[in-house]
Parts: C-alpha cells; structure tokens; sequence
C-alpha cells in the first residue's frame, strides 16, 4: 500500500503539492522520522480520541507526547479516551492499522492541531501505510487546517 485513496483524492482536491517519501517499514511516528531521515519534530502524529459525543483527533510532532489536561481544556470533553488501534478499520478504511494520517478533515474528524507545527518549513504526514510520509509544505499543512482549533496540545519527551 502506499499513500491511502483519502488523503491523495483531499490533497489533490486542495490543489497541494506533495511528495511521498518511502522508507523501511515502521511502527510509529518517531521511527517513520528516523528512518525517512527526516526531524522528528516535523512529521506530525495523530492521535485519535473518543467520547460519547464522538470523535476528536490531535494532531502533534512525533518528537511529543500528547498533553490530555490541554486537550480537556480545550475541549471541554473531560471523558476523552484514546482509540484502540483496532477500532480505526471503519473510518480509515483505506489505512493500515496503526497508520492513522494525520489529517483528520479528510475523514470528517473534529480537529485539534499543535501550535508547534506552524514553525515547520515542511511538515511530514503519515501516509496511511507503515512504508512511506506524505512531504509538504508547512504554509500548505496550515491552509489544510485552517479550520482546526490550534493549540498547545504537547510536551517533549522526557
């Protein structure tokens, strides 16, 4: 599989430039970063969350953790829960599992995006696949979330 049939098809519709940029199979954000040879705190990760009102995705660098008091905060939704990996098939049907993208307007998804990302010139996405990043251009990541909420959802590892 290379990039999933949803991101190409809204990319495409935004009229965005992009790459896709291959690398050895990965399990997470962090390594698809080292292994595409690419800065950690510019591949964004999404991290897919849920309550009884529905579905919300964070969007952070791979090099952060996911701040869930600044995700409540923002939100409002004190009951917000991780997604198990294995739940995502019927959203991101055209994904591997595990390989969420981080583009949650695609699939409909109430979006919260890190404000750390602005600062980054290219922005690498998860592709839908364990074996490839999607490159484009950070101002183009911001335009596709344009409207999102952004806000400080992170913190670095420790």
């Amino acid at each position: 599989m290379t990039i999933a049939s949803t991101i190409s098809h809204y990319l495409n519709d935004h009229s965005i430039h992009y790459r896709v940029i291959p690398h050895d199979h990965s399990a997470t954000s962090r390594e698809s970063a080292h292994k595409a040879g690419v800065r950690e705190d510019s591949v964004a990760k999404a991290i897919l969350l849920e309550d009884d009102r529905g579905m919300v995705m964070a969007i952070i660098p791979a090099s952060s953790s996911l701040n869930m008091s600044a995700v409540h905060d923002e939100t409002g939704r004190n009951h917000l829960k991780m997604v198990d990996e294995e739940a995502f098939g019927k959203i991101f049907s055209d994904c591997e599992v595990g390989a969420l993208p981080p583009l949650g307007p695609a699939y409909g998804i109430t979006t919260l995006v890190d404000h750390s990302l602005a600062r980054c010139d290219t922005i690498y996405l998860e592709s839908g696949d364990h074996e490839s990043l999607v490159a484009l251009d950070g101002r183009d990541f911001q335009q596709l979330m344009s409207n999102c909420q952004h806000c400080d959802l992170s913190r670095d590892w420790f």
